[in-house]
Formats: structure tokens, C-alpha cells, sequence
């Protein structure tokens, strides 16, 4: 699970997701989208097959911002967590192998890998 890459710094309100947090890229907070991935990797190298745009309370809270920005009524909001653990199941779902799982720490769950059988 990798968050770190997946920070783009932008300017403005209209672009999806975007919101003052923690971006990586300059190592503050500052206007910026946020994306957590999931990868797969072995010694020929990685690739991602999974990316989901993380969305603050501000966003899927606004009618009026979803509507213009077309973010779809069902999308709600979670927490990155949350978001990084669905796309374990839908991995092994699709058929990708279990494996090791490396997380950036601000992922902070640990708990949820337990729950899903993977400590």
C-alpha cells in the first residue's frame, strides 16, 4: 500500500479531491490531491493494480462540489485505512497471490490486515 507517491500538488477547488493535507511531494501541508495505490512486485519488478483517490469529509460532504466535479452519489467517505484495505479483498478476489503486504505507517491498520485473516 503506498500513499506517499500519489500526492499531487494543485492549486484551487475545482480539481477532484482536492483539499489542504500532509503532501509528500514538499513534505507539508498544502493544497494537493491524495491517492493510496496497491502494487504488486517481484525481483522483475512492480506493478499497480489499484489506485483509489482518498476524499476529505469536505468533498463527499458538498452536493454542490460533487455535482460540478462529478464525483458519483456513491462514493462516501473513508478513511485511508479503510480504503487500503479494500483493495486487498478485491485483489484476491480478482485472483492476484497473497503475499507479503508493505505499508507506508500512516496507513496505520495493521488491525484490519488481522481481520482479513493476513497477519
Amino acid at each position: 500500500m503506498d500513499r506517499g507517491r500519489h500526492r499531487i500538488s494543485q492549486q484551487g477547488r475545482h480539481s477532484v479531491g482536492v483539499a489542504r493535507q500532509y503532501c509528500g511531494q514538499i513534505g507539508k501541508q498544502d493544497n494537493c490531491q491524495v491517492a493510496l495505490s496497491l502494487s504488486i512486485a517481484n525481483v522483475a519488478g512492480s506493478l499497480l493494480i489499484a489506485d483509489r483517490l482518498y476524499l476529505l469529509e469536505i468533498w463527499t460532504d458538498d452536493p454542490e462540489r460533487r455535482r460540478k466535479a462529478k464525483v458519483p452519489d456513491s462514493v462516501a467517505f473513508q478513511t485511508k485505512p479503510a480504503i487500503a484495505l479494500d483493495q486487498i479483498p478485491a485483489a484476491q478476489a480478482a485472483g492476484v497471490a497473497s503475499g507479503v503486504v508493505l505499508a507506508d505507517a500512516g496507513c496505520a491498520f495493521r488491525t484490519g490486515l488481522s481481520a482479513l485473516g493476513l497477519d
